[in-house]
């Protein structure tokens, strides 16, 4: 048997350092986009995370690009749920089972929860040696509790921020009447994303920058004149 080669371009790198388990029992609960995302950046810090391996709300608020409250409101949730205990650390009935894995790089995209959601569900989904998944958008949407259109858009921004590309498939019928599949999404190097997104805020910053170098100069341009002050000019004789 060929053993699996990783496609050119993808560096290997020990999964231990650069990605951090999920449980596959997640699905279950339905949770919301904001929950999943809060509940996953608790699997990476408990994963990655050193001695101290509390989160409190505020940590979450401030990595996470919420407010404090939002934050502790949906702590209580996971709590309630059972997935995460008093103190803000994993549930020990969590740790163990089976798992799918999300790269750490995902926190510094600023991705949107429910495409963060739908992300994750595609990298449960995911072929280990092809690096592809081609579950429907209603399949989608059911495992994640998402309705279908949020799940197209949120296909769609994956594709933007290039976590993913898509391409579509077909099939035929017992009469030979060609149909429509499922896209096929394959995830990419979380790298290419990161350095995408980077570039992307650079850009942003740059013409920001720009716009505001133009608007001080049109405004020195339209300032009103004062007039020429005529302290010392020789005076006129008047004509006769």
């Amino acid at each position: 048997m060929r053993k699996h080669r990783v496609p050119l371009g993808w560096p290997r790198r020990d999964p231990r350092c650069y990605r951090f388990p999920v449980s596959n029992e997640v699905w279950e609960y339905k949770l919301q986009p904001t929950e999943f995302v809060i509940l996953s950046y608790i699997c990476y810090q408990q994963t990655h995370g050193r001695e101290e391996k509390k989160v409190s709300a505020q940590a979450v608020a401030d990595s996470l690009r919420l407010t404090a409250a939002t934050a502790e409101k949906h702590l209580a949730t996971l709590v309630s749920k059972g997935l995460i205990t008093e103190n803000g650390t994993l549930s020990s009935k969590r740790e163990t089972g089976k798992f799918f894995s999300l790269p750490n790089e995902v926190f510094l995209l600023a991705l949107p929860s429910t495409a963060f959601l739908v992300y994750a569900y595609l990298l449960y989904c995911e072929d280990r040696r092809t690096h592809q998944c081609h579950p429907s958008y209603r399949t989608i949407a059911r495992a994640t509790g998402l309705s279908l259109n949020t799940v197209v858009k949120s296909v769609g921004v994956l594709a933007e921020r290039t976590l993913i590309t898509m391409e579509g498939s077909c099939w035929f019928n017992e009469v030979g009447m060609k149909r429509n599949g499922n896209n096929v999404y394959t995830i990419r190097p979380i790298r290419e994303a990161v350095d995408h997104y980077n570039e992307q805020q650079l850009h942003r910053l740059d013409a920001e920058v720009e716009r505001q170098r133009v608007q001080a100069r049109l405004s020195r341009l339209c300032a009103p004149q004062e007039p020429l002050s005529t302290a010392g000019r020789p005076r006129t004789p008047p004509t006769t």
